[in-house]
């Protein structure tokens, strides 16, 4: 909260969070702002294994994956929104014109918006940040470098702005409840389980490289994904009371 105060939420609470003439209401997994008399900064951050929506008081739609934070107004008097995020948050923008939408990203990265629904991946043990565009136009800026993508795009930003089509699917998958591994190299399929198992990941000797297809439910227990890399052929160990996979040549 602005004043410093840390709620802790999880998916099954209703209750009324309202305070200092801003008006919040948790129901379940789902936080709604509402009028707010002056303008605060919030943030609400995820866990590792945890996830979270959020209302903005505009209307916007936010859902954060795990390990992911958004810092935001309680109200949007001026001449844009501006929010901040890290981790992994897809968006639904409520449409405004006259007061155009602007995500902050890892202070690297910028993206315009007017009214539309795109993902943001920008986890710090990623290679790049990951812009993906659903619905409507948005503009990727790095530095002095910019570029408008349409449907069906991706913006990648390293050291410059990249665009390639997206495998939208894939890239909703987290949303959807479901782990999509299409065509994903052993590691990336190690980080995505990381974040949402809360699980550390190692890698000892020399590594094979490896290929991963098909889809599975988040809802899965971490036993019934360990037995499922064991079908898969992967050579691993769990140590530190469950709190570490090792994975094996």
């Amino acid at each position: 909260m602005a004043d410093g105060q840390v709620v802790t939420l999880d998916s099954t609470g209703a209750r009324d969070l309202s305070r200092n003439g801003t008006v919040v209401r948790q129901q379940g997994g789902r936080l709604l702002y509402g009028n707010a008399s002056a303008v605060s900064y919030n943030t609400l951050q995820t866990p590792r294994g945890g996830q979270f929506q959020l209302q903005l008081p505009d209307g916007t739609e936010v859902w954060l994956n795990a390990a992911s934070s958004i810092r935001f107004p309680t109200a949007f008097p001026g001449k844009e929104r501006l929010v901040e995020v890290t981790g992994e948050v897809y968006m639904e923008v409520a449409r405004n014109a006259d007061q155009p939408f602007r995500v902050k990203v890892n202070e690297q990265v910028n993206v315009q918006v007017l009214g539309t629904r795109f993902n943001i991946n920008a986890y710090s043990d990623e290679k790049n940040i990951q812009t993906t565009l659903v619905q409507g136009a948005v503009k990727v800026k790095s530095g002095d470098t910019g570029t408008i993508l349409q449907p069906g795009q991706q913006a990648q930003v390293s050291d410059n702005i990249r665009v390639v089509p997206a495998d939208v699917d894939q890239v909703m998958a987290w949303k959807n409840g479901l782990f999509n591994f299409h065509n994903m190299e052993l590691k990336e399929v190690m980080r995505q389980l990381s974040r949402w198992y809360d699980i550390d990941i190692e890698y000892r000797g020399t590594i094979a490289p490896r290929e991963f297809w098909g889809k599975m439910g988040r809802n899965l227990t971490l036993s019934e994904v360990l037995k499922g890399l064991e079908g898969a052929g992967i050579n691993f160990k769990i140590e530190e009371n469950g709190k570490k996979l090792v994975v094996l040549p």
